[in-house]
């Protein structure tokens, strides 16, 4: 006898009850293997042994055409067996056995077959980068001139490489999605599958019921009679009414009844709660109360491990291709000569008295594992938290550091609910920073990248829009909330767009809301413009003279704010036309640091 246990899995009742009977049997115990056609690897933890009872699993070819084979031609598919019948499996309980293989069949109904997967998209090779050393009888505007032209012609080249493959990743990423969403459609829904979980092992465990008579009751017209099950040492008697005028005959031929026995189960027990039997056109009720039939316990543990998420083969692919040689190059255009003064000028600086109601957070990304780096925000990110300690007084235990790797979803989001749910009545919570920041499509909403997100699905988990983190930081006890944002929402940081192959116009975010009287919010520049490395200093451009305002002392948020936005206009002018950045400002400017 065949059967199915596909993730398609489905059935027939909702409730918590089904039925054993002839018609409504599981698979009887014979000497042929039962199949299990799944059209693929079985990807499935079986319970290798079962009360003692060994059940292995392989794999045999098959033909399934054989015109092919006439011809010549391999046509086969992989079938899946199990080289013991579960039905031929005997158990002294059997009712932990029908618990274990109902845990078995949850397995297998919210498990993925690996040939249900599509395979990752092969990344291509990009062409090689060019190599790039200034001339000594170049001039520095000249060698610019001349890594921006290659950096173009390099753009044009990968352009189309790029839009294909964001084709083929998304068409992948589209399956995939749809996948997960079975996968844990499946997981969800186990509450209302258990009963059926369980009503496909009885059966199969059990068999089918074959009913023997015990005697007739003629003053009560009751039939007492002896049901087994076919494949386990499973019986128990049962009282069924039998009119008078038909008794002798059912008596008789017992083996023409068709008994029918209604289980419900509770989560923890099994209880007969109908019995029912068809003779001819003959149909008797059962007496459950006086059969004496006692509930039976059945434990049932159902799968409570990783999601969809985590099926191997099963994750999201970046549809980005992530080129060196955007950033490199930019960094190759000026000398590396950049020395820290803002470390020395903290090393000069008289630290303030430490304050246990200050708290700061630090999230500084320059190493993306889905996207370019943003070249400098760990060295940016590295000295904002001496300036956290030394310059605003906040204690190094208050201090939350977050950089780079350690940058995770999770990891800001634990880190962060952890600080605020410390943060004290009238505290104050600075929050910093400096990463790439995406106008996520279609609504332009800005979100901040976590280090191991793709780009394209950051929307996935609406925590790192923006909007819903000033939220966050408003919903705490803080009297007083300072965040610094070195990004700029634009979809680029340093010329380079973040999400590869789409058309790379500067969006423009949408507006979010703050606390208007808690909070302040400086950002590294408007709506549609770069957020820029600053190399000869080795930092971001804004959050260099962020740092260097506060050590020099402007504590006073307009004040600060003036002083930067005047220093970082001039700075990016400099750098050239596209470059142009204005930091803004947004919320209560008469606070002081």
């Amino acid at each position: 006898m065949l059967f199915a246990l596909a993730p398609t899995l489905s059935f027939a009742n909702a409730d918590n009850q089904f039925e054993f009977s002839h018609s409504k049997q599981g698979t009887v115990c014979s000497s042929n293997p039962d199949i299990w056609q799944l059209g693929g690897e079985l990807q499935v933890d079986a319970p290798i042994s079962l009360n003692g009872k060994v059940i292995t699993r392989g794999g045999q070819k098959k033909a399934s055409n054989n015109v092919d084979l006439f011809a010549g031609q391999e046509s086969s598919t992989e079938q899946h067996y199990m080289t013991s019948s579960i039905g031929c499996i005997q158990s002294d309980d059997p009712m932990s056995l029908v618990g274990a293989v109902a845990s078995l069949y949850e397995v297998q109904h919210t498990t993925l077959s690996s040939s249900d997967i599509p395979p990752p998209v092969r990344e291509p090779d990009l062409p090689k980068a060019p190599e790039i050393v200034k001339d000594q009888f170049e001039t520095k505007t000249q060698f610019d001139q001349r890594v921006e032209k290659l950096r173009i012609e390099r753009q044009q080249q990968i352009a189309a490489i790029q839009l294909k493959y964001r084709q083929q990743v998304e068409a992948r990423n589209a399956k995939i999605r749809v996948l997960q969403e079975g996968a844990d459609s499946r997981k969800g829904d186990l509450s209302v599958q258990k009963t059926q979980l369980v009503a496909k092992a009885f059966r199969d465990v059990m068999g089918k019921p074959v009913v023997t008579t015990k005697s007739y009751d003629a003053e009560k017209q009751q039939m007492h009679l002896s049901f087994k099950a076919s494949n386990q040492n499973y019986q128990r008697d049962i009282i069924l009414n039998v009119p008078l005028e038909q008794a002798r005959d059912v008596f008789s031929n017992i083996d023409k009844l068709d008994l029918a026995l209604t289980y419900s189960y509770d989560e923890s027990q099994l209880e007969l709660v109908n019995i029912k039997g068809k003779y001819d056109d003959a149909m008797f009720s059962g007496n459950v109360a006086e059969s004496n039939y006692q509930p039976e316990a059945l434990s049932v543990v159902l799968n409570n491990g990783p999601s969809s998420a985590s099926i191997p083969g099963l994750e999201m692919q970046n549809p980005n291709l992530i080129d060196a040689f955007e950033v490199d190059s930019r960094l190759s255009a000026t000398d590396n000569t950049a020395s820290d003064e803002l470390k020395q000028l903290l090393n000069g600086f008289v630290p303030v008295e430490s304050n246990s109601s200050n708290w700061f957070f630090n999230l500084s990304i320059e190493d993306y594992a889905n996207s370019d780096q943003v070249a400098f925000a760990r060295s940016s990110g590295e000295v904002m938290s001496d300036v956290a300690t030394k310059v605003l007084g906040v204690p190094e235990r208050h201090v939350y550091e977050l950089i780079d790797r350690d940058a995770t979803s999770g990891a800001i989001k634990d880190k962060l609910r952890l600080m605020l749910d410390n943060v004290d009545e009238g505290d104050t919570v600075y929050f910093y920073y400096s990463g790439h920041g995406i106008p996520a499509i279609p609504d332009n909403d800005p979100y901040i990248l976590p280090q191991d997100k793709i780009p394209d699905y950051i929307t996935d988990d609406e925590f790192f829009k923006l909007d819903n983190l000033y939220k966050t930081l408003s919903s705490s006890k803080a009297g007083k909330i300072v965040v610094m944002v070195d990004s700029c929402f634009s979809g680029a940081t340093d010329g380079v767009s973040v999400i590869k192959g789409v058309a790379a116009s500067r969006l423009a975010p949408k507006k979010v809301s703050i606390d208007p009287e808690r909070m302040v919010v400086i950002t590294a520049g408007r709506d549609k413009e770069y957020s820029n490395m600053y190399q000869e200093k080795g930092h971001r451009l804004f959050s260099y003279y962020l740092m260097k305002s506060m050590i020099e002392g402007n504590k006073d948020v307009n004040t600060l704010y003036q002083d930067v936005y005047d220093k970082v206009k001039s700075a990016s002018f400099e750098m050239g036309d596209l470059k142009r950045q204005h930091p803004t400002i947004t919320g209560n400017q008469t606070m002081s640091l």
